[in-house]
């Protein structure tokens, strides 16, 4: 039996622990339910709980909606721990300690940015754990629907949420390390407000200890000291909060070079310096060359004033972001630096991330100007006409020259309607914000040219009439 407390080794059925001498857990039965992930919907747990839907399901268990049967407008989070990797009683004992642990680790913390634990039981043979249902999607599912880089300030102000939940943490007696800080464990609100979720990798950090007994996390986002190189401790969600931001700011995948970022500034020219010398030093391999705490971190990017953020600061609720062009996550923007897909040659760094090129192409420029111009000469002769035949007919000499000025814009209005939609679905023209709107003007002028030829018609037809009347 393994002590849920110190984690010493006891012999099967010990009702105390030889090492701290806390009383241990009976050994759960083997699972009798349905397995991980597949209760079925309307299935009542501990005679409160009606499941609705699944949320999703991972390797440390599978969450659930559920309803309460005695609170009818409140929605929960039910946690089912996973069996796929229990093979006996000792491994369920195990699995069971740690559960119970980040049940009982989460009930005591009360913070904005977590989710509130109310409720933790066993029903035939599995764990559950209720906690509060967060409305919303996670990080990744946004940047997958959004695409990276993001914006500055939108980035900085998750930043800021992160670095105040993580220094929470980081302040309880003693410190709990978070270790698995990714996209993926990070729901995004409708306000805006993050939330950290699944703590099955969390640890209480322990002085004195040379390193940790097993590696967790996930490969690019989680420090060295991790993988069995040291002990983690507050300097470890310093490496990963540097990891996500700087993934949030130059699309760049860790998990590519893991433990070897390329500096952010390089990756994407517009992060400004200062940000990329704290990504570079938060991010850094060595835990001593790290800053000492979130807290130090904070002060780097935002300046020594700042400070944690209060409930809902800093959400984006109501903002308006001018987001960069982006690729998805996981697209070939996130190739190293500099490198091709297939032939390895190399490209300047703001079309490697799918940035925007600061100029418009010659085919957008060239439908813009023509459409312009197509429209004044049309527009010119439109008036000729309309003031030539109000003053006589429509065989005045001034309504007559307004018809040959149009003749040539009838050719050239079209002309560049087409050059405009050439260039708005080409992919150099797709890249640029400058291009795309510069096309649409030629196409909107091209339109424009054409139904000015048609107002000219109707006006001689109009004043053709009326003479011969």
């Amino acid at each position: 039996m393994v002590c849920p407390n110190c984690q010493h080794h006891n012999s099967d059925g010990a009702p105390f622990c030889d090492e701290c001498g806390r009383r241990l857990p009976s050994g759960p039965s083997a699972p009798s339910g349905p397995a991980t992930g597949a209760i079925p919907q309307q299935t009542v747990l501990q005679d409160r709980y009606v499941i609705a839907e699944k949320l999703g399901q991972g390797g440390m268990g599978a969450v659930y909606r559920a309803g309460d049967r005695r609170l009818s407008t409140v929605s929960w989070a039910v946690k089912e721990m996973s069996q796929s990797a229990i093979t006996g009683p000792l491994e369920r004992q195990q699995a069971r300690a740690a559960f119970l642990h980040e049940a009982e680790m989460l009930a005591a913390l009360n913070h904005p940015n977590l989710p509130r634990v109310t409720d933790h039981f066993e029903q035939d043979g599995k764990a559950y754990l209720v906690m509060e249902y967060v409305p919303g999607e996670t990080l990744h599912s946004l940047l997958i629907r959004e695409g990276l880089p993001q914006p500055l300030p939108r980035a900085l102000g998750w930043f800021r949420q992160l670095s105040d939940v993580l220094e929470y943490l980081h302040g309880q007696s003693p410190p709990i390390i978070f270790r698995d800080l990714k996209p993926a464990n990070i729901m995004v609100t409708p306000s805006g407000q993050l939330k950290l979720i699944d703590f099955g990798i969390a640890r209480l950090f322990k002085p004195g200890q040379a390193q940790d007994t097993q590696a967790f996390g996930t490969v690019g986002y989680s420090a060295p000291e991790q993988y069995g190189r040291g002990q983690t401790d507050t300097r470890s969600d310093v490496y990963s909060l540097g990891v996500l931001l700087h993934q949030l700011l130059t699309g760049y995948d860790p998990a590519l070079t893991p433990f070897r970022l390329p500096p952010a500034g390089q990756v994407n020219p517009a992060v400004p310096a200062p940000i990329s010398d704290a990504l570079a030093a938060a991010t850094d391999a060595d835990p001593e060359r790290r800053f000492a705490s979130v807290g130090a971190f904070r002060a780097a990017l935002l300046g020594p004033a700042s400070q944690p953020l209060e409930p809902l600061a800093g959400s984006s609720a109501g903002a308006v972001y001018a987001r960069p062009n982006s690729q998805p996550l996981g697209q070939p923007v996130s190739l190293p630096y500099g490198q091709l897909p297939a032939t390895g040659a190399t490209q300047p760094a703001s079309q490697a991330l799918g940035a925007a090129p600061a100029e418009s192409t010659a085919l957008a420029q060239g439908s813009r100007w023509t459409g312009i111009a197509s429209v004044a000469v049309m527009g010119l002769g439109t008036l000729m006409v309309l003031v030539g035949g109000m003053a006589s007919s429509a065989r005045s000499p001034l309504a007559g020259f307004g018809i040959l000025l149009a003749m040539p814009a009838l050719v050239s209005g079209p002309v560049g309607l087409i050059i405009g939609v050439a260039a708005l679905v080409n992919p150099k023209t797709a890249l640029t914000a400058s291009g795309r709107r510069h096309a649409v003007v030629g196409i909107a002028t091209g339109l424009g040219t054409l139904l000015l030829c048609c107002a000219i018609g109707a006006m001689a037809g109009y004043f053709g009439n009326s003479v011969e009347r």
